[in-house]
């Protein structure tokens, strides 16, 4: 039964629905509502397996094979319910150590300084600035998702960040000054948006905030100190040089 089927329909179906349609001809029942599929990493083992994939979290009850899952694994999950070995695949470890400088969180993101660079992290931790500490986690698109950490000691926090006068079009920078101007807050296609502009020794500049970075917005006066990490540059509408943070990350700094 299954060579005609693989000699019929060649590389045309994927393993997933080939088992399907060999359990079909076998008069076996297919509901293909349960057909289920999702590559991510594993961040929590219990009665349910949570699966990350970006910024989605995916829950599969487990009866089975708890013992072959990690955290920081990467796996394959082909049914909602994991019931035998033949539900999954257990890829491998993807997980990375680093260590680094604490410079502020909002919300679950937070900043670490790795060298010379800035991580905009994912996860909860209990730190305040300056702290040195040693992170487990892995990498999904921009961010890094930490699934343990331990602190190791107070260091200080080295200069990071680029004066306003040197921003540069195009580029990633890191930015640090007062509030000098709230600008209003409104919703661009379901995704919220704040504008305000930030001073320095240096200069002024306008700055965009949008998601999770906007929700900063109703808690900044003027004269509060703010941190900007890898956020863009551009010419903003109106010809000047604006920054962007949408995929970085904007702090409050008390």
């Amino acid at each position: 039964m299954e060579k005609e089927l693989r000699e019929h329909f060649g590389d045309l179906l994927d393993e997933d629905t080939f088992e399907l349609l060999v359990r079909y001809a076998k008069g076996g029942k297919v509901d293909f509502e349960e057909s289920f599929r999702v590559e991510g990493i594993v961040i929590e083992v219990g009665d349910v397996l949570k699966i990350r994939r970006g910024d989605e979290i995916y829950d599969v009850p487990l009866e089975c094979c708890k013992d072959r899952f990690e955290l920081g694994y990467l796996v394959r999950v082909k049914s909602k319910v994991v019931r035998s070995e033949n539900d999954f695949e257990v890829v491998g470890d993807v997980s990375r150590t680093v260590q680094g400088v604490f410079l502020g969180k909002n919300g679950s993101r937070f900043a670490l300084a790795v060298g010379k660079s800035v991580w905009n992290c994912v996860g909860n931790v209990e730190c305040d600035r300056g702290d040195l500490v040693e992170v487990r986690g892995f990498n999904q698109g921009e961010k890094f998702f930490v699934l343990s950490y331990r602190k190791l000691g107070k260091t200080e926090v080295e200069r990071l960040w680029t004066k306003i006068e040197e921003v540069i079009p195009l580029k990633l920078v890191n930015l640090r000054g007062r509030v000098s101007g709230l600008s209003g807050e409104k919703t661009v296609k379901g995704k919220r948006m704040a504008i305000i502009h930030i001073s320095d020794e240096s200069g002024r500049i306008r700055v965009v905030l949008f998601g999770e970075n906007a929700e900063l917005y109703r808690d900044l006066d003027i004269g509060d100190w703010i941190e900007l990490y890898n956020c863009y540059a551009r010419i903003g509408y109106d010809g000047e040089i604006e920054v962007v943070c949408d995929d970085g990350l904007a702090i409050k700094v008390f």
